[in-house]
């Protein structure tokens, strides 16, 4: 099965379900009800897990390759799905849910032949059967049981998961793991379809059936990888690829026992919700969390032939280090953001941050920094444009539609989709260039650095800073962000062509910027599109006088 068609099939199957089966959730008691411990405050459909697993299937089928393992894959999948969609309706209690947990577990052990059979030292060391055993069952259940904890914000769940998929698929295509690369990018895509409407606000959520699913397939998963023996990456890996839910976990049924309460009784302290009371609205805490998993992604990325002992080690620094962190902030009262006050900041910088808040001056300033650097840029890529005739018509044709929707609607107030087309086909059009163009001198390099400097900054200050909602990132734009420009960066990986990660990295922050501009200038449309005009018309003057297409 080619593996885009395997990621599509299985994002559109999860994304057309959804709304019917969102219809009938009322009917068939599949609702998330309000409670004290959670953060919604209306019934929210459970049946986001019901279309993952339906589009999960539907395109594994489509692969047609039904070895043991697969076959013990589907088996307990289905296991999960029967007993989540039970419990979505009734609320089960622990034990009830722990024995579907068993069930899944015992046949990928049994008849899928999963099993953490050594540990990574200066060699592979072996482990004996009543070591073995129970390590991986002990592994599998936590790591379902970890995910299916997390899952108390829009888009936390799956954005973890989807990070450790990615992360899993990486790794497998990179080391020839046919079996687990596609089985990964399959889930990732129907994990995107679901992102789709859970984003906060979300209107529909996994539930324990689909958290559960993704929480046992990761962990089918990473052991089938760093287990395989043509793979040569550490056991251990698997505790970074799933170190937030693992963290979370252990230190939320810590404080359960130490406390004197059940340690499968639900509460308030998991990691989501100390980064609410410490002041991070819902974008903001999902995205901090999305931040520290990326970060023990690329962690494990590096650290992937190291011995066991190393990432246990480096596992229990990061573990350490933002459980302290956290108890510091809240026993000092930090909060994220400061409550707004009459009081003129004393330093002068803080006098200078408070105009630059002022109202209007921020989204003025930080459009005339994009701007400003997205022309400058553009400006490059036409004085290296690269003697080829490729693109021609291509260009000609855009600068003929770009320039005819001028003539048109030149005294309109707002821009229409051509002119928003013209300027993201543009910014495509120079990444590209500029990849293909030879290597520039080092003041041309310096220069690049210091435009694509001041665009960052100024779309992280308008982020940060403005309180309103016209230009913002969502947490699935940081996933997409992190994806665009780590995975092509990763050296080694069989995702990292060179130059690629420096021209993806360029094209996100362009497309970013463009997308403030539309926002901050949208009555001054037509000079971004005189802009967009005149940089095809110079690119394509520039095919032209390069002569005949090579």
């Amino acid at each position: 099965m080619d593996l885009l068609l395997g990621f599509i099939v299985a994002m559109s199957v999860t994304m057309v379900l959804i709304p019917p089966l969102m219809r009938v959730a009322g009917r068939a008691q599949i609702l998330d009800r309000p409670e004290s411990r959670k953060v919604h405050t209306v019934p929210i459909p459970r049946v986001g897990g019901i279309a993952m697993a339906a589009g999960v299937l539907l395109a594994l089928a489509l692969w047609g390759h039904f070895d043991r393992l697969l076959q013990a894959f589907y088996c307990g999948i289905f296991v999960l799905l029967v007993f989540g969609v039970w419990d979505d309706r009734v609320t089960l209690g622990w034990a009830t849910k722990l024995l579907g947990q068993t069930l899944a577990v015992l046949v990928a052990m049994i008849w899928g032949g999963i099993r953490i059979a050594s540990v990574t030292g200066a060699d592979r060391l072996p482990l004996p059967p009543w070591v073995s055993a129970p390590l991986t069952f002990l592994f599998l259940i936590g790591a379902t049981n970890a995910i299916n904890l997390s899952d108390g914000l829009d888009g936390l769940a799956g954005g973890m998961s989807l990070l450790c998929l990615g992360a899993l698929a990486l790794l497998a295509l990179t080391f020839g793991n046919p079996f687990v690369g596609t089985v990964a990018l399959v889930i990732a895509g129907a994990i995107l379809g679901f992102l789709r409407f859970n984003t906060h606000p979300a209107r529909v959520f996994m539930g324990d059936c689909g958290s559960q699913i993704l929480g046992y397939s990761v962990a089918v998963l990473s052991v089938s990888l760093t287990q395989d023996p043509s793979t040569p990456v550490s056991s251990a890996l698997p505790l970074l690829l799933l170190g937030v839910p693992v963290m979370d976990t252990l230190v939320v049924m810590t404080e359960r026992v130490v406390g004197g309460r059940s340690p499968f009784k639900a509460d308030r302290n998991h990691l989501h919700h100390k980064l609410l009371a410490l002041g991070f609205d819902h974008h903001e805490a999902v995205m901090v969390i999305y931040l520290l998993q990326a970060g023990l992604f690329v962690a494990a990325w590096f650290l992937r032939y190291q011995p066991d002992l190393t990432i246990v080690l480096a596992f229990g620094g990061f573990a350490a280090m933002l459980i302290m962190t956290l108890r510091l902030a809240a026993r000092a009262g930090w909060r994220w953001r400061a409550p707004l006050t009459d009081t003129a900041p004393a330093s002068r910088l803080g006098r200078h941050i408070e105009w630059l808040r002022a109202e209007g001056r921020l989204p003025r300033w930080t459009g005339y920094a994009s701007g400003a650097a997205i022309l400058g840029y553009g400006a490059i890529v036409l004085l290296r444009l690269p003697a080829t005739g490729d693109l021609r018509t291509v260009l000609l044709l855009s600068a003929a539609a770009v320039g005819l929707n001028l003539a048109i609607r030149w005294r309109q107030p707002e821009a229409n989709w051509v002119d928003k087309g013209g300027l993201y086909f543009g910014a495509v059009l120079a990444a590209y260039i500029d990849g293909r163009a030879p290597h520039p001198g080092q003041a041309v390099h310096y220069l690049e650095l210091a435009l694509f400097g001041t665009l960052a900054l100024a779309l992280l200050l308008r982020v940060w800073w403005l309180r309103d909602r016209q230009f913002s990132v969502n947490p699935l734009d940081l996933l997409v962000i992190f994806t665009a420009v780590t995975v092509p960066n990763l050296p080694g990986s069989v995702a990292s062509p060179q130059a690629l990660g420096a021209t993806v990295a360029k094209l996100v922050l362009l497309l970013y910027g463009l997308e403030l501009l539309s926002v901050t200038g949208s009555r001054r449309w037509r000079w971004f599109s005189v802009a967009a005009l005149l940089f095809l018309l110079g690119c394509a003057a520039g095919s032209l006088a390069a002569g005949p297409a090579s």
